[in-house]
């Protein structure tokens, strides 16, 4: 039997002792947003709806922003993209501008952070998590716990591993304090992705690869084996934690990081019938952004298991997705992948063309790195992450 979530319990009972309806309502729409994140979507949209229905009879202008910032969630957990973020920034912009709303200030600056971050405005992104901080008071759990990770994914991103890891033992401390078992799981969510990305970075630009020399079934390096391996263990173990806390939000992620930490290893039939089984839930879950990479590693496991014509078709629709909106990095390790394939399906010409594209791409991220750190030390200059 799922556990009840602490956090859905505390919410429950602060519904029951409120003081007024509005102060009632105010919660309900923030325990609505938390069965968003939780993946209980219809249950979300449902008090949503109810609590607008309510507004429109009795407007109060605290309700509103906090319906708003639900209303944002339950996009952003419906479907990872760019479509939530008008609410957020809606609902930012009723609690700066409107009666004192610091605590949903704070949060609604932490998740537009989190948002800037996806959307590559790193300097918005690192002004908004130190807005974040500055804004929550100290028990205003939620709003540190989430700009907290963002900080310490954002670190991550940067290669600045060790200075990523405080921010991401305060964000767990947060959580912890609120009860939120969801955020734990976006914890370890972030931190896996980037493990995952960053060994694959590793593997597909190391100095054994440089120069185009990449050959099929190409050992990894013990270190880059380790870190590969470390990912795959990351992965499996957010798999059986979000089971156990009942989370049910963008169910692909898992099995679509696995089937990319499978593909480093080179375990191809496992890899494979991930991608079979969930490549397409993956884009109504909103990773578009990550299709190019996804087909690539499809293409390649299908050609190492000896299915030519998928790999090749599938190669071609990883080009036709690199015509979309793509990250630096999973557009470079899309670029070395199918480098790989068409030296392998004997395409010389083609594979040089995918390489020289993947380093330069390459080359981009690793200053965009930096830029991305520097950014984070200015923002963050005189704030220690064991004390936030």
């Amino acid at each position: 039997m799922i556990p009840r979530s602490r956090l859905l319990a505390k919410l429950d009972t602060a519904i029951a002792a409120a003081g007024n309806p509005i102060e009632a309502r105010c919660l309900r729409a923030e325990r609505a947003g938390l069965l968003a994140r939780q993946g209980q979507l219809e249950a979300a949209r449902a008090a949503i709806d109810e609590l607008t229905a309510q507004l429109a009879w009795a407007p109060n202008p605290t309700l509103r922003a906090w319906l708003v910032l639900a209303d944002g969630l339950h996009g952003y957990y419906s479907a990872l993209g760019r479509g939530a973020q008008e609410q957020v920034e809606l609902a930012y912009r009723l609690a700066c501008e409107g009666p004192s709303m610091p605590r949903l200030h704070a949060v609604a600056a932490a998740w537009l952070a989190n948002m800037a971050f996806a959307n590559d405005d790193m300097p918005r992104m690192a002004t908004l998590v130190r807005e974040a901080l500055d804004t929550a008071a100290p028990q205003h759990h939620a709003a540190r716990a989430r700009a907290a990770l963002v900080a310490g994914y954002a670190y991550h991103f940067a290669a600045a591993g060790e200075r990523a890891q405080p921010w991401y033992e305060a964000s767990r401390r947060h959580a912890i304090a609120e009860g939120d078992e969801t955020q734990l799981s976006a914890l370890m969510h972030n931190q896996a992705w980037m493990r995952a990305s960053q060994a694959r970075l590793a593997l597909l630009f190391g100095p054994a690869v440089a120069g185009g020399r990449v050959e099929p079934g190409r050992a990894a390096t013990p270190s880059a084996d380790e870190a590969v391996a470390q990912a795959l263990m990351g992965a499996e173990s957010i798999g059986h934690y979000d089971a156990g806390i009942g989370t049910a939000s963008l169910g692909s992620l898992v099995p679509m990081l696995r089937a990319q930490v499978l593909t480093a290893q080179g375990r191809w039939p496992e890899a494979l019938a991930l991608f079979e089984s969930h490549l397409e839930a993956a884009r109504a879950d909103g990773l578009e952004r990550l299709l190019p990479c996804l087909l690539a590693d499809r293409a390649w496991c299908a050609w190492q298991v000896g299915h030519a014509h998928e790999a090749q078709a599938l190669a071609g629709a990883a080009e036709q997705a690199l015509q979309q909106d793509c990250d630096t990095d999973d557009r470079a390790m899309a670029q070395a992948r199918l480098a790989q394939l068409c030296r392998a399906l004997g395409d010389a010409d083609a594979a040089q063309r995918h390489r020289a594209e993947a380093e330069h791409g390459h080359r981009t991220h690793c200053e965009q790195q930096a830029r991305i750190g520097a950014l984070l030390d200015e923002a963050l200059v005189g704030v220690d992450p064991a004390t936030v």
